[in-house]
């Protein structure tokens, strides 16, 4: 097992690595592409209000994609 002092070295050569990386590339892999459910299965969407969008999404959208209204 490693010492936490060593793994805090690894983790800063790991950040080292990943800034000598051309821009275009760290941005290919920054970001993670994912189908969000029901969202993405029309081209758009048109609403009268923000208040019948954010009903839409907290009736039609899943929790985990985090758009349901909070609680107060």
């Amino acid at each position: 097992m490693q010492s936490e002092e060593s793994d805090d070295e690894l983790w800063r050569e790991q950040c080292r690595r990943q800034m000598a990386r051309p821009l275009a590339v760290r941005e290919h892999y920054g970001f993670v592409s994912m189908h969000r459910p029901v969202m993405d299965d029309a081209p758009y969407r048109i609403f009268d209000s923000m208040a019948d969008y954010r009903k839409w999404c907290d009736e039609n959208l899943p929790a985990y994609l985090g758009y349901q209204l909070s609680a107060r």
